[in-house]
């Protein structure tokens, strides 16, 4: 073959592989906490949790996506497929991924939520529960 088919199927190639690559981002969203004694997690794609330091939680979303193009993960991010709310009732939580939703990808998609957590709180499976409980105002005139 001729240098110039080689010369036009590299860029053909090049071009696909820029089109079709790997796209990610990492998402971080902060939740105050200090009101409730359960914390229940409904969050889209795997959980981990490590304890830290600080009062508050953060969720920390790794998101990768292969084999889509960048306008394609770009409108995913913009419509809030992986953004995450906090609901509440009392002195129970739950964090939870917006429901959207959730079209089935013809692509491989990964979403891992690292979950950092207060020392106040211990872990069972997907929920917190405050080791020494926050008093109501109520139960504090008791």
């Amino acid at each position: 073959m001729s240098k110039q088919l080689y010369f036009t199927l590299a860029i053909i190639l090049l071009t696909s592989v820029a089109v079709f690559a790997q796209h990610g981002k990492i998402i971080n969203k902060d939740f105050v906490v200090d009101t409730y004694n359960t914390v229940d997690f409904d969050l889209y794609g795997e959980m981990q949790f490590e304890q830290w330091e600080a009062d508050y939680i953060l969720v920390e979303t790794t998101i990768k996506l292969w084999d889509t193009p960048k306008r394609l993960f770009t409108d995913f991010l913009n419509k809030g497929r992986y953004q995450n709310e906090l609901k509440a009732t009392d002195d129970k939580a739950v964090i939870r991924s917006v429901p959207i939703k959730r079209v089935k990808l013809g692509v491989e998609e990964s979403v891992v939520s690292v979950i950092y957590y207060p020392a106040s709180f211990v872990v069972h499976d997907s929920k917190m529960v405050r080791q020494q409980p926050v008093l109501s105002s109520k139960e504090e005139k008791e």
